[in-house]
């Protein structure tokens, strides 16, 4: 069989769907397409998770204004897609597809598990690893169980208001609270009092119906660092230190108005950094990630301690801020795309057939 090129491949980037998230995750996939060469075919998901094809040169305000015509079906086991218009479906063969979701019904395994259905490698993490770097919760749970230092905290998920009262006169204020199943910083809110913590509470709870509760660090570093496989070896980013003058970073930080502060504080050492690097590598690998990922970190200054706090399996920007100066644009994607196929390659390469003759009324299965 003949290997395509990268100028050859077909790839679809896809993005939006029914989250918190769906504006960043449009911006991501406008940035992103610059990555990959090729065709790029731009799999838009509304906000009622109804997926279409739009323009490649769609800015992000285009998918408010404009009117969506060509709707498009995922075709199980075909390796394509099928695209509606004027009543008549074209099938689209698609060589790899790019999760650019952010958010609940799409980086959290959805996007995963439609692609692996319709036989498309994907430039993303699978469904199982998805699934758990989504969920704050079962996040915490799984870095502890594989001794990675997390900061403490409880799931606050099943309890009333006076249980929950009860269980933070156990840990010591501030209290962070954070919608389990959400990124981009939103419903995330910090309590100094009972009446802060039960008002973030109703803030949170509005979101998810999954809530985690933290003990805050009051004079702490954050740390970013991205990783990925690369010719089947797993490298890691540079480290990155976001600042704000806020306790933590916000949604409006973020990506309203880039709120970058100086700190009060030296920059962590080398050593740190050096360690930031090795655990990003290690939950890479032993959480069984693909793709692009990003780990963020919390530095205690005042303890010399480094906890992990979070992963994102589908990265703003897929990461590509943390990589510059290593690959040009086009070459972070090729990477992307040739370990996504490598990926796919792997995976079809074990069998999914087991012939028990169950259905011939074998094994002792009597007919009615």
């Amino acid at each position: 069989m003949k290997i395509k090129s990268v100028s050859e491949k077909t790839i679809a980037v896809i993005y939006g769907g029914k989250s918190c998230e769906h504006e960043i995750s449009v911006i991501t996939a406008c940035l992103a397409k610059g990555y990959f060469r090729g065709r790029v075919l731009s799999v838009y998901f509304d906000r009622d998770n109804r997926a279409f094809l739009v323009g490649n040169d769609w800015t992000p305000a285009r998918h408010v204004r404009e009117k969506l015509t060509a709707p498009v079906v995922f075709l199980n086991g075909e390796s394509a897609i099928g695209v509606l218009k004027r009543g008549r479906l074209t099938k689209l063969h698609v060589d790899a597809a790019v999760n650019c979701c952010h958010g609940l019904n799409g980086e959290d395994g959805c996007i995963a598990a439609l692609c692996r259905m319709s036989s498309i490698p994907l430039v993303g993490s699978d469904v199982e690893s998805s699934a758990v770097a989504m969920d704050k919760i079962l996040t915490k749970t799984v870095l502890r169980q594989y001794g990675f230092p997390t900061v403490r905290g409880k799931d606050v998920s099943a309890l009333g208001e006076e249980d929950i009262l009860r269980e933070a006169k156990d840990m010591r204020f501030p209290l962070i609270v954070k919608p389990a199943l959400l990124g981009s910083s939103i419903g995330v809110g910090v309590a100094h009092s009972q009446e802060e913590l039960l008002s973030a509470l109703q803030t949170a709870f509005k979101y998810c119906p999954k809530v985690l509760m933290e003990e805050a660090l009051t004079d702490f570093t954050e740390l970013n660092c991205a990783a990925m496989r690369v010719d089947g070896k797993v490298e890691t980013s540079s480290v990155d230190r976001p600042l704000t003058a806020n306790e933590l970073l916000t949604f409006r930080d973020k990506y309203i108005e880039n709120n970058a502060q100086n700190s009060a504080h030296s920059d962590v050492s080398e050593d740190v950094r050096k360690e930031v690097s090795r655990l990003t590598a290690e939950i890479y690998i032993k959480l069984g990630f693909g793709g692009v990922i990003r780990v963020d970190y919390l530095y205690d200054n005042a303890t010399s301690k480094l906890y992990v706090n979070e992963i994102n399996s589908t990265p703003g920007s897929l990461a590509f801020g943390l990589w510059e100066g290593r690959y040009s644009r086009t070459r972070y994607g090729e990477a992307l795309v040739d370990q996504a196929v490598a990926d796919y390659r792997e995976l079809q390469s074990y069998t999914y057939t087991f012939e028990s003759g169950v259905l011939n009324g074998a094994c002792g299965v009597k007919k009615k």
